[in-house]
């Protein structure tokens, strides 16, 4: 009997140890930046003990909100601008010469700003896929659903794995004096990144930041929208000025 009970304790004192130790504590974020949460001794990346007080935390990646694509506000915005110019189809007022229609009616929140979520983009008269999303339609930064997750093992990992084929492919091409191919590597890049923080480094084959190019197309589609929209309104109120007297 006095065996079954020293066996006992000895496994609860197992399970009370074993539990405390996998309840350790999440590192703390201040910014980019991960603290100790014992300490607040500044931790290396993917750290799971700290060096200053040798205890050891949780490894937990950081959810941001996505600053690169619309969110609801911003889409309401421009709703309510192509509804108050009363835009349709075929009738497009010529400072608006550059955007299709389609972007202005179906961009949402969370959707690739470069394309307005549509997975294409016109060239000339001819239709070829987005240069940002690759097609997917959503923005790459989030992966459509506005939370961006940085210091993520999986995202460093797939990262670290893309930089060693693009290396690869360099050496490669400087072997071989055949053009390197970079516009694969980046359909690949953002079908593994999309989501996570790291995409924010990817750049197309003319050393574009993709991002930069889809904020800075949006930028230019409301910059255009709201002159119009002025515009427009400065006319309908001469019109009525006129009509008064």
């Amino acid at each position: 009997m006095k065996w079954l009970l020293f066996t006992g304790a000895c496994v609860a004192v197992l399970v009370i140890l074993g539990a405390l130790a996998v309840d350790e504590r999440d590192v703390v974020w201040e910014g980019r930046e991960a603290s100790c949460p014992y300490c607040r001794v500044d931790l290396p990346d993917m750290a799971v003990v700290c060096k200053a007080c040798n205890r050891s935390v949780d490894w937990m990646p950081l959810s941001e909100e996505c600053t690169w694509c619309l969110e609801r506000n911003d889409v309401g915005h421009l709703k309510d601008l192509v509804e108050g110019m009363k835009l349709e189809e075929g009738s497009m007022p010529e400072g608006l010469t550059g955007f299709p229609f389609a972007y202005f009616k179906g961009i949402d929140e969370g959707a690739c700003t470069f394309c307005a979520g549509l997975g294409q983009v016109l060239e000339g008269t001819a239709e070829v896929r987005c240069p940002v999303c690759r097609g997917r339609k959503r923005c790459i930064a989030c992966d459509g659903d506005r939370v961006v997750i940085f210091a993520d093992p999986r995202a460093r990992w797939a990262a670290r794995q893309r930089l060693e084929q693009r290396e690869r492919a360099e050496r490669r091409a400087k072997l071989t004096g055949l053009p390197l191919k970079r516009t694969m590597l980046v359909d690949e890049d953002v079908a593994t990144l999309a989501g996570f923080a790291e995409i924010e480094a990817l750049r197309d084959d003319k050393d574009r930041s993709l991002l930069v190019r889809a904020r800075e197309r949006v930028k230019t589609a409301f910059a255009l929208l709201n002159e119009e929209f002025a515009r427009v309104s400065a006319a309908r109120k001469a019109e009525t000025a006129d009509d008064d007297s």
